[in-house]
């Protein structure tokens, strides 16, 4: 009887000082929505469309590479031709649907698409989340842009490699190599 009490006296005893231990701690929790999170700076947010900063006018021109890699085809995007320019007459994108996965935005040739620092689009109906042209630029004026635009995105892609024989050691450049080399190392290079 009392080992059990010695050992629900010490249960307790450690729960408590867990407690006491955290009480004075900074909170790990921030009171969302009341104090808004910081995002890094390569947050892969929603998806908007933005206009041009010199026209004024969408950046989009219907193009349709984003449509093309999608991986679960969730772009739909129709093409409207005119003697100025191309724009997109539909831009539809199923938000509920999308990996986030940034390749629409790293393809787009015009940087008309992006992600933005935010994910606040939560809904009961599945049916806000089929969003059109004008939502998308609304979301592109509402949200603070992410850091990555298609050009950034592209610059930041590996050098192409060197061709064969260049940099690695094959062909002429290294028989050349090797021919200078002791004759003991010459040997075992080449076999």
């Amino acid at each position: 009887m009392w080992s059990e009490a010695g050992q629900l006296a010490r249960a307790v005893g450690r729960a408590m000082g867990v407690t006491l231990r955290n009480l004075f701690r900074k909170p790990v929790t921030i009171m969302y929505p009341d104090t808004p999170r910081p995002y890094p700076d390569r947050f892969r947010g929603v998806l908007a469309l933005v206009y041009e900063k010199e026209t004024g006018e969408e950046a989009c021109i219907g193009c349709r590479l984003c449509e093309y890699i999608c991986p679960p085809q969730v772009i739909k995007v129709e093409m409207l031709k005119t003697k100025e320019r191309n724009y997109a007459k539909t831009f539809t994108l199923e938000l509920y649907a999308c990996e986030f996965c940034e390749l629409c935005v790293q393809v787009c040739p015009t940087d008309a698409i992006i992600m933005m620092k935010s994910f606040d689009l939560a809904t009961a109906d599945r049916r806000e989340m089929l969003l059109d042209k004008d939502r998308l630029h609304a979301i592109g004026l509402d949200f603070a842009p992410s850091w990555a635009t298609g050009n950034k995105l592209r610059d930041m892609q590996a050098p192409p490699k060197p061709a064969r024989g260049e940099a690695r050691g094959h062909g002429a450049a290294a028989a050349e190599g090797r021919a200078g080399a002791p004759e003991g190392k010459a040997k075992e290079s080449a076999e």
